[in-house]
């Protein structure tokens, strides 16, 4: 009776393993025919192959690790005639659940890839600790949730008739009996090719994360995994990005030295001019203003910038810059506190005091620092943390709802709109008796992207390129479009009434983007040029031109940590600060070999564009945009050793050293 009820039992798990890897299969499959650009597939036949077949082996692990629990009671079941009849029917219903779980988790990693262009990753956890009523607001505005959960159901029971039927087969066939050695024999080599599968390979070397690197053509490098698999990376990377460990002076002194430091701490230039006359600063985080929405920009057919635009026509404006992430709270983190881990606001590690602080240089020059948000100060912690690292005041809605009670009326998902955010700067700098640096978050231009009532937008046009790298539909790219537009003129309005005053002379204004328009798609390599950009604009009052030394090439690369260099350089005279590898953006003399742009994504420099996945390859730029052809790159590990070094500077600063 035990061999036939094994026998059953390996019959039924094995194909319960296809029937759940045929699921994810096609899940990849769909993908890839919705993601590929077939240009770039059809000289890449056995790349494609490697994808589909390494995914197989992910997709088969994945099933087996999923069925073991059963395959396990199965056989501890085996031995009883009643008790295998009720594990059978259970079975069946367990399936089905994985079956639910299987497709629910491939459309969620199918949504994901179409928001942030990469499977599911680190970034997932924002669900958790970002405003999580927010996020499923968001989520169920902007992703039909009733669709996936019918075709989940649908398909779990499908897969519920389809284990009755491999179940009702399997216990029809006919198995010989065997004697007791030969059964504990023929156990043994049933559990060889299932140990193989949860393996995913019968080398030395279980199947890894790095085989999912199959190809130069980075998409089908993200169609590899699964959602399961990428789930289980996210959550390693989740359980490394929490600990801190003890640094290595040396191995800190050496990466330091490979960008053309001697440390991290640097001066600003000394400045008469500036000791005497320190300004007022401004500098503003605009949510998602991305280049990648910005390239489609057109003043009469699709005005992206609004009252923004007379400023980037007269000022400083840096198009090829990037954020250094893909997060709001993670580009802010790298910015102020040179942290590639974005939960030291609400961690273990939140009360500490950090001495690389940004906004520390001028406190210790005896600036005000204000931090306004048009969304809630509690989001992420700031409110608590940021007094912390030197900010003396965090602002937020309620604050501003106080002050302009009007603002009320328009509050959304994330906040009030972004004008009342600049309203109350203009008004701390109006009434500011010392010098003082405000930043300035906005909301608005996040999903679900909706500018006030009382807002009458420019013309907004969804060309048919624009449509197709956008997941939304005509409506929802409408109002993405005119969410920036908002978003572009509260700021360019704020700096306009911020030149038309007595500020004028004595307020350096910036701004840039958090991150990337995240549900525009990276369709192919030619869109590297913008897909991570976000524009960095600089208003500089004429009495500082004229006394500080200012040499402006609209071309030079920059990223999120260069700002600070620049700020300090137009406000600060000989005043230390905390940088790796920011520089001066408006610098006269500056070696083009040291100065890069750098993003979680790509690095950018005077020559091109690389990616981390193909750090021997480097994009030349052509104009707006990049070689479809990549050259040799001459310094391959540029990317993995600024990553290494950002890692090492903040872990000697929570950890310490050796």
């Amino acid at each position: 009776m035990y061999y036939r009820h094994f026998r059953i039992l390996v019959r039924v798990i094995w194909q319960s393993i296809i029937l759940l890897a045929a699921l994810l299969m096609i899940a990849r499959g769909w993908s890839f025919f919705e993601f590929a650009n077939w240009e770039q597939v059809s000289s890449r036949s056995m790349d494609v192959a490697r994808a589909f077949l390494t995914g197989l082996k992910f997709d088969l692990k994945v099933a087996a690790i999923g069925l073991a629990p059963a395959y396990l009671l199965g056989m501890a079941f085996a031995a009883s005639r009643h008790g295998f009849g009720w594990f059978q029917r259970g079975l069946s219903v367990y399936l089905a659940v994985l079956a639910l779980v299987v497709v629910s988790a491939s459309i969620g990693n199918y949504y994901y890839y179409l928001t942030f262009g990469n499977h599911f990753d680190i970034f997932v956890f924002g669900l958790g600790e970002d405003d999580t009523v927010a996020v499923l607001q968001n989520i169920w505005v902007d992703y039909p949730v009733v669709q996936t959960f019918l075709v989940s159901v649908v398909s779990a029971t499908g897969v519920l008739r389809l284990g009755k039927l491999i179940r009702e087969s399997a216990s029809n066939k006919v198995y010989k009996p065997l004697n007791k050695w030969l059964v504990t024999v023929a156990v043994l080599v049933a559990l060889v090719p299932y140990t193989l599968a949860v393996r995913g390979s019968a080398g030395a070397l279980p199947l890894k994360r790095y085989h999912a690197q199959v190809s130069d053509y980075d998409l089908l490098n993200k169609l590899t995994p699964n959602a399961f698999m990428a789930l289980d990376w996210a959550r390693t990377d989740k359980a490394k990005e929490s600990s801190f460990f003890l640094v290595s002076k040396e191995a800190l002194k050496g990466l330091s030295a490979e960008f053309g430091q001697s440390g991290a701490t640097q001066t600003a230039p000394e400045s008469a001019y500036l000791e005497q006359n320190p300004p007022h600063i401004v500098l503003a985080l605009m949510e998602s203003m991305g280049s990648n929405v910005l390239a489609y920009d057109d003043p009469e057919t699709n005005d992206l910038l609004g009252a923004l635009r007379p400023h980037f026509e007269e000022d400083f404006v840096f198009p090829r810059f990037v954020s250094g992430t893909n997060a709001t709270i993670d580009s802010m983190v790298m910015m102020l506190f040179h942290s590639p881990v974005p939960t030291i606001s609400h961690s273990s590690v939140q009360k500490v005091r950090l001495t690389g602080s940004a906004v520390l240089p001028y406190k210790k020059a005896g600036y005000r620092v204000v931090f306004i948000t048009a969304g809630n100060g509690m989001w992420r912690n700031l409110s608590n943390y940021f007094p912390r690292q030197g900010f003396d005041e965090v602002l937020d809605e309620n604050t501003i709802k106080k002050v302009f009670p009007e603002a009320a009326k328009d509050a959304d998902t994330w906040g009030v709109p972004d004008e009342y955010a600049f309203k109350l700067a203009e008004k701390i700098l109006k009434e500011a008796k010392q010098p003082t640096f405000v930043m300035v978050l906005t909301v608005t231009n996040h999903s679900p992207y909706r500018p006030p009532e009382s807002y009458r937008p420019a013309p907004v046009y969804v060309s048919a390129d624009l449509a197709a790298k956008n997941e939304g539909s005509q409506v929802g790219t409408e109002n993405m479009l005119k969410a920036y537009q908002y978003a572009s003129d509260s700021l360019g309005q704020f700096i306009s009434s911020i030149k038309s005053s007595p500020l004028s002379g004595k307020t350096v204004i910036a701004a840039t983007g958090d991150h990337r328009m995240r549900r525009m798609m990276v369709q192919d390599t030619e869109d590297l040029a913008t897909a991570f950009g976000v524009p960095f604009y600089l208003y500089v009052p004429q009495e500082i031109q004229n006394n500080v030394d200012i040499g402006y090439e609209k071309l030079r690369p920059g990223s999120h940590k260069d700002i600070f260099p620049t700020l300090y350089a137009l406000s600060l005279s000989g005043a230390e600060y905390t940088s790796l590898g920011g520089r001066n953006m408006l610098a006269v003399k500056d070696d083009p070999i040291k100065r890069f742009g750098y993003h979680g994504a790509i690095l950018i420099n005077d020559r091109g564009v690389v990616t981390p996945s193909q750090p021997g390859k480097l994009y030349l730029w052509k104009d707006n945009s990049i070689e479809p052809v990549p050259v040799e790159n001459p310094d391959v590990n540029r990317h993995q050793q600024f990553r290494e070094w950002l890692s090492l500077y903040i872990n000697s600063q929570m950890a310490g050293y050796k």
